[in-house]
Formats: C-alpha cells, sequence, structure tokens
C-alpha cells in the first residue's frame, strides 16, 4: 500500500513540472506594466518565489522583472494571449489561472485551477486598468511602497507584491498593464 501512495506521489509531481501542450511564441505573451517606475527592464505579472518551469505556484502572483531581456519568455511570466480575451489570465505552462483571493481592496493576487469563477475574471481596459470583472472598480495594483530585490542577475531583479486596490489616475504607474509580444 505504501509503494501505491509513494509512486502516486512521485507521478503527480512529475505530472506538475511538464507542460500540458505545446505553445509557440506567438500564442505567448506577458503582461507588463506601461510604466518601469524603477525598473528600466519593466514589470510582469510573474509567479512568486522561483523562476521559469521551477516556480511554485502556490505563491501566487507578483510584480517581477520582465525577462523578455533575454529574447525569450520564461514560463512562470507567459500568459495564453487568446484567452486575455475571454477575461482569463492563464499561465500555460502550469495550468493555472490568475486569481483574486477576494472581491475586495486588499485581496492577494494569486493562482488557481482554472475555473472561470468570479475571481477568475479579469479585462484589461484600453487605459490599462487590469480589473477584476466582477467588481470592476478593482485593479490589479503592483504595490507603490513594498519592493525587493533579488539574487542572481546583474543587474538584480526587481519584485512588488500585488493586490486589488480601487483603480485611481493617481495610481496609473502602478496600475496599467499592457499585453507584450516578443
Amino acid at each position: 500500500m505504501n509503494k501505491k501512495v509513494i509512486l502516486s506521489v512521485i507521478v503527480l509531481g512529475a505530472a506538475s513540472a511538464l507542460p500540458l501542450m505545446s505553445y509557440s511564441a506567438e500564442d505567448l505573451v506577458e503582461i507588463r506594466l506601461i510604466s518601469n517606475i524603477d525598473e528600466f527592464r519593466g514589470y510582469c505579472l510573474d509567479i512568486a518565489g522561483g523562476k521559469g518551469t521551477k516556480a511554485p505556484v502556490e505563491k501566487g502572483l507578483q510584480a517581477h522583472t520582465c525577462y523578455d531581456y533575454t529574447g525569450s519568455f520564461l514560463e512562470d511570466q507567459s500568459f495564453d494571449a487568446a484567452l486575455i480575451k475571454q477575461g482569463q489570465f492563464k499561465i500555460t505552462y502550469f495550468d493555472v489561472c490568475m486569481t483574486a483571493a477576494a472581491s475586495e481592496v486588499g485581496a492577494a493576487i494569486m493562482l488557481g485551477t482554472c475555473e472561470n469563477t468570479d475571481t477568475q475574471q479579469f479585462s484589461l481596459k484600453d487605459n490599462g486598468h487590469l480589473v477584476l470583472q466582477s467588481s470592476p472598480e478593482l485593479c490589479v495594483t503592483a504595490s507603490s511602497t513594498e519592493k525587493k530585490e533579488g539574487r542572481g542577475a546583474t543587474p538584480v531583479h526587481v519584485m512588488r507584491p500585488l493586490s486589488l486596490q480601487a483603480c485611481s489616475d493617481n495610481a496609473v504607474d502602478y496600475q496599467a498593464w499592457k499585453i507584450f509580444r516578443l
């Protein structure tokens, strides 16, 4: 019986590390802040706490230095371009969708199984606001006060937490996003 449990864990662990489908560069995009703020490479939606295929989806999303400066997108910043038009921000490699922890100011931006719930439906407006469809007054917002520097890149990568905040013209640098293609 213990062998079955161990085998299940190994099989599940291996499956989650492999892409579910093959995508071409044309299918994938980064979601980046229009303003670079203080990071000349820009900030993109990114899985917190890891890089590429090793990113831990349970840690949710953050604003992170965009990787496109390397000439390609990494798995933890690559969203399915076609699904964005349908209100779904899906990271295809991990088969997870952007999810608000709640429909309220201050709610964290997480990742979850794609179920098309109210907390997973977002719209990217013409003005760049990335809003929760069920609460269009709430924007996905990079923190204006919290940031940390990473390790391993020169210059270092920069990260900012994300949350839902009231959409405001005064916060446009932290709330206006765009789709970026290579």
